[in-house]
């Protein structure tokens, strides 16, 4: 159900996101260059070894999303996570410019591409993750603050909602390390 805590939530997160990716583009626009040169090599080599790379999200998303979760209920764990939505969003913003600037239009296209197949289900999981860890946490606050008696039946649910959130990320990174260099490759011809 959409509501307005939900919509509230969904804007928040929108702009952190859009932040992020502003200062992602930003930060490649601003480095000096020296670091260009050696960021634009790095991609260059993974360019070259397109073949035999293995987009491998699964121990990353699993320990961070999971330190997180547990964080939340110590209610640290919202700003951390507002950092993290951030970092998710810089990196894309870092991706775009770096790919545009070193393969122009076609960069953006293969970057844009980069990004709905590695981020596009991970950050629609990750909204539905946040959002039960926020209402985990008002609960709490509720309870610590204003001594509200915690309905234990709607904390089962966002843990349950959390749970598979978590797993669906999982498995998404399970496909991606199995055939996600597979599908890359077939855009290989933008950036070759």
């Amino acid at each position: 159900m959409w509501t307005s805590l939900n919509k509230k939530v969904f804007i928040f997160i929108s702009i952190i996101l859009l932040i992020g990716i502003i200062s992602g583009i930003l930060f490649l626009i601003f480095l000096n260059e020296a670091s260009k040169e050696l960021i634009f090599l790095n991609i260059n080599e993974y360019i070259q070894n397109l073949n035999n790379y293995k987009i491998n999200n699964i121990f990353m998303d699993t320990i961070i999303l999971s330190s997180l979760l547990i964080l939340s209920i110590f209610i640290i764990g919202i700003p951390l996570s507002i950092f993290f939505i951030f970092f998710n969003g810089f990196s894309i913003g870092f991706i775009i410019s770096s790919l545009s600037s070193i393969f122009g239009f076609k960069g953006l296209i293969y970057s844009i591409i980069h990004i709905i197949i590695n981020k596009l289900v991970f950050l629609f999981f990750l909204y539905f993750l946040f959002l039960a860890m926020y209402k985990i946490v008002l609960l709490l606050i509720k309870y610590w603050v204003h001594k509200e008696k915690i309905n234990k039946d709607e904390i089962i649910h966002l843990f349950k909602k959390i749970i598979l959130c978590l797993l669906i990320i999982i498995i998404y990174d399970l496909i991606l390390y199995f055939f996600g260099n597979k599908i890359m490759n077939l855009f290989n011809f933008l950036i070759i």
